[in-house]
């Protein structure tokens, strides 16, 4: 998993990274010691899958301000709060719509700080609603995966067609491809498709729940039939 810690103290930072870099579970760890770099990044379309957040700034933001705006940013990060001032921050810090997954303490308990990685992988593995941020014309939009029925290459766009629409996209084919679940299988060069919206595989294309078609190259045919296959498996 892709980790972010955020905290103004450079010493702190150091040592949680040489503790998370430990860690099996971690693929990752990005350090922030000022809030908005922070933000900035996410805005920016850094998402990352556990936040570890000081909530005590020497800021007019603080670590609960943040979170919260994460949670609007990036629904699937997690959140963690660390802190050396529990008695301040316990009674406010679950007044805020976050993300939430664990409460720490300074100095961090090694094996608090494995077990808090550990719940947040297990949610992920259950996580039944995940979402992807995409960028549209300087904006970033939030996606439930759920609702999208295939995604389409068009004209040098993406075209992310969902039960509320089409979200239309410059980006490649293949880092949509790496955003997404597993669940969505590439049938196509040109096209991605929900497993979860296919009602019928025929050889050279999709019918899906929505009544829409999608073709399926003679490439990709026997792959995709074997990941629609195993992917129902799955599911009973």
């Amino acid at each position: 998993m892709e980790v972010a810690l955020c905290d103004d103290s450079e010493v702190f930072l150091e040592g949680m990274r040489l503790h998370l870099e430990g860690v099996e579970l971690v693929e990752s760890v990005t350090t922030f010691s000022n809030l908005r770099e922070f933000l900035d990044s996410v805005r920016a379309g850094r998402c990352f899958d556990v936040v570890f957040m000081d909530i005590d700034w020497k800021d007019n933001v603080t670590g609960l301000q943040a979170a919260e705006e994460l949670c609007k940013l990036c629904p699937n990060a997690r959140v963690i709060y660390v802190t050396g001032y529990v008695d301040k921050f316990l009674q406010t810090a679950f007044l805020k719509q976050t993300n939430l997954s664990g409460f720490l303490t300074k100095p961090v308990d090694r094996e608090l700080l494995r077990a808090n990685l550990q719940k947040v992988a297990d949610a992920q593995a259950y996580d039944t609603n995940p979402a992807v941020l995409l960028k549209q014309n300087g904006s970033l939009i939030t996606v439930y995966t759920r609702e999208i029925n295939f995604v389409e290459s068009s004209n040098h766009k993406v075209l992310v067609h969902t039960s509320e629409g089409i979200v239309a996209i410059y980006e490649r084919m293949d880092n949509i491809y790496k955003m997404l679940p597993p669940g969505f299988c590439q049938c196509h060069k040109s096209y991605i498709v929900n497993m979860n919206q296919i009602r019928r595989i025929q050889a050279s294309e999709i019918l899906l729940k929505s009544g829409e078609v999608v073709p399926v190259s003679r490439a990709k045919y026997s792959e995709t039939k074997d990941s629609y296959f195993r992917f129902m498996g799955r599911m009973f």
